[in-house]
């Protein structure tokens, strides 16, 4: 065991003599996966040297852990006994089969014949512990730059967010002073894109962060429309259901493609297939401000675990965006929010954009140009 002693910084120092003396007060743990060897909360006196596997740091907080960090083989755990006799401030647990050596800091600490190892001991971790805490203070400056960036940039985007529900309410009061209000709806909706865009590169992380990429494209559209065609059938479905039960509607075919004409007099293929053309041009936008904007600022910017600061920022993100659509209908509000929640969970999965549009066009176009949903309203 002598010669792996040597292999280990903490006793590159240590003489032959004092790595026999060493050798006596310390023994092998043979650790299986999950198991904890540091508990936080109890008071002990013994240091881990790492020989195999890897181990993890994890703190308590309510009922769940959180990861500190990865220790590997030639770390060390628990050294902090050396310098403080206090309870445990995290637990340590093998997350791979592993070995460690225990030592116990009390025997190196009282015994007389300890006292010159011990000197060493406290001169490597006083050396060690203080590029720690260099460190650390280098890593809490940026992430306080990069909270307060990604603050700002999260402020932004609901502002943006905001005028962009001024300007669909005006847009449609427009149409009743416009033969064509088509043009501006463009330019409006192309200034948005821009701002975002300009914001998100500004905010200095890349635009991959915020779902902006082709990576992997053919196989995130595979996915989101297997994930997608289940709700196309729930669709229809719950159209079936409405029209058959309610008899105010008995006279509703299923298929109704023209259902986004209010009359039959205004039933025009030309309006249709340019309706149709503009609704999918128009949702990758959509998605730009709702996920890209609003969802991934959020996740950044909310605090906990993975999961809770995912599902409220999918929340939040589509109360804000439904809330900017109540001023056409609560109905239309609702049916912003409710498939909203799903493009959510399918933008954090996948992390882009494209996936999350070619579901949002397939159920838009499936639901208003050809199963004809909004009638049923």
């Amino acid at each position: 065991m002598i010669e792996s002693f040597k292999d280990i910084s903490l006793f590159k120092d240590l003489n032959d003599n004092q790595l026999e003396r060493l050798q006596e007060i310390c023994y092998e743990l043979k650790l299986n996966i999950g198991e904890i060897f540091i508990h936080e909360g109890r008071l002990e006196q013994r240091f881990f040297i790492i020989i195999d596997g890897s181990v993890e740091i994890i703190k308590k907080n309510g009922d769940r852990f959180y990861p500190l960090a990865k220790l590997s083989k030639g770390e060390i755990v628990g050294e902090m006994v050396l310098f403080e006799n206090a309870a445990r401030s995290a637990s340590a647990k093998a997350i791979e089969p592993s070995t460690v050596l225990c030592f116990d800091l009390e025997k190196i600490k009282n015994d007389p014949n300890y006292l010159d190892i011990y000197a060493k001991f406290t001169s490597f971790f006083g050396e060690k512990i203080s590029k720690r805490l260099r460190y650390t203070n280098e890593v809490t400056v940026e992430v306080l730059k990069e909270r307060l960036a990604i603050g700002n940039f999260a402020v932004n985007i609901i502002a943006i967010t905001t005028l962009y529900a001024l300007s669909l309410q005006m847009l449609q009061k427009l149409k009743s002073y416009m033969s064509n209000s088509t043009l501006v709806t463009i330019i409006v909706l192309i200034m948005f894109c821009y701002f975002i865009i300009s914001m998100m590169l500004k905010s200095g992380y890349p635009l991959k962060t915020f779902g902006i990429t082709i990576e992997n494209w053919r196989k995130l559209v595979i996915e989101s429309i297997l994930y997608t065609i289940p709700l196309l059938v729930i669709i229809m479905l719950l159209k079936y259901i409405v029209i058959t039960f309610n008899p105010k509607l008995h006279h509703l075919p299923l298929f109704d493609p023209m259902s986004i004409f209010k009359t039959s007099a205004d039933i025009s293929l030309k309006v249709y297939f340019a309706a149709l053309f503009g609704y999918i041009i128009f949702v990758p936008i959509q998605e730009l401000i709702v996920r890209s904007g609003i969802q991934s600022a959020l996740q950044k910017f909310l605090t906990g675990s993975k999961t809770k600061t995912m599902w409220s920022s999918i929340i939040l993100s589509n109360i804000l965006f439904a809330g900017g659509h109540s001023h056409i209908s609560a109905g239309f509000a609702l049916s912003v929010f409710i498939p909203g929640i799903f493009w959510g969970w399918l933008f954090a999965k996948q992390n882009s954009l494209i996936g999350v549009s070619v579901s949002h066009i397939l159920i838009g176009v499936w639901g208003a140009f050809i199963i004809g949903f909004e009638n049923i309203f």
